[in-house]
């Protein structure tokens, strides 16, 4: 029985995230992997070694996530194909040889590179003004030239922190490669489907060199809770894409923001309470 409740609160946990990641490209790692380092110490990992199996287990759901959300979102046509698969390359090749580096960092040092890419995202959306959707689909003209460093800094925010890059693809996206707002969430979806699937591979191969005898596992994934989180997402997604698709641009940055706001304050407390 109890097996039973922890399994469908992982699902309804997937609902919840799935909805917000296919609303705001985010990949929902921003709200899963704050959740899985507090409910992770229930099911018997030391503290060492949560951060990592909290990161790869976040990775993993992720990636039903934003295939659910990025699938609607194309039917929406609010997907820019080239920009999300150009980015997407380079983030598979960062995301994959940067998570080898991510597992063998200590559990306050990837807390804090976590928390410290929250807070600049925050403050970016906090300084924003414009409440109108008045970017086209006519992209910067070098945005294709700094794809490949977007990529890689997606990438290594999926390797470090395991929230698949959306944090940072979205305003990037829409701020310097002038993309709609709609535009950016549903390319930031596609993104992530490359980055979280490539550090998820990596994350398991390291588990599984690691060598760990815990139950349930594959790799540095809890799969009691990466496939019913993973379902559960898989459904939301596109009921939250749909929501984008229908909002005002000015509703989706105050969420957008107030979202962030709140996952600041959930790890900085968590990093230094």
């Amino acid at each position: 029985m109890i097996e039973f409740i922890v399994v469908l609160g992982y699902f309804l946990l997937g609902i919840f995230v799935g909805f917000v990641a296919g609303a705001f490209g985010i990949g929902g790692g921003v709200i899963m992997v704050p959740f899985f380092l507090f409910l992770f110490h229930f099911h018997g990992f030391t503290a060492d070694v949560i951060p990592k199996f909290a990161i790869g287990t976040s990775l993993f759901a992720s990636i039903l996530a934003s295939s659910s959300g990025a699938i609607t979102h194309l039917k929406n046509r609010n997907i820019n194909l080239i920009m999300g698969v150009s980015v997407g390359i380079f983030a598979v090749l960062s995301g994959f040889f940067l998570s080898k580096i991510a597992v063998k960092l200590d559990a306050r040092t990837l807390k804090i590179i976590f928390a410290f890419v929250l807070i600049l995202v925050t403050i970016r959306l906090l300084s924003d003004r414009q409440n109108e959707d008045t970017n086209s689909d006519d992209l910067w003209k070098f945005s294709y030239f700094f794809a490949p460093f977007l990529g890689i800094l997606i990438g290594s925010l999926s390797a470090f922190a395991g929230v698949g890059g959306g944090i940072i693809a979205v305003p990037i996206l829409h701020y310097i490669f002038k993309l709609r707002f709609k535009t950016s969430i549903g390319t930031s979806n596609l993104i992530i489907i490359f980055s979280a699937l490539s550090a998820s591979i990596s994350y398991i191969l390291s588990g599984l060199d690691a060598g760990y005898n815990y139950k349930f596992t594959l790799g540095y994934v809890y799969v009691i809770a990466a496939v019913p989180a993973g379902i559960g997402t898989l459904i939301s997604a596109r009921w939250g894409a749909n929501f984008t698709h229908k909002s005002e641009i000015k509703l989706l940055k105050i969420l957008f923001s107030i979202l962030i706001i709140v996952i600041d304050i959930k790890i900085l407390f968590d990093v230094f309470g």
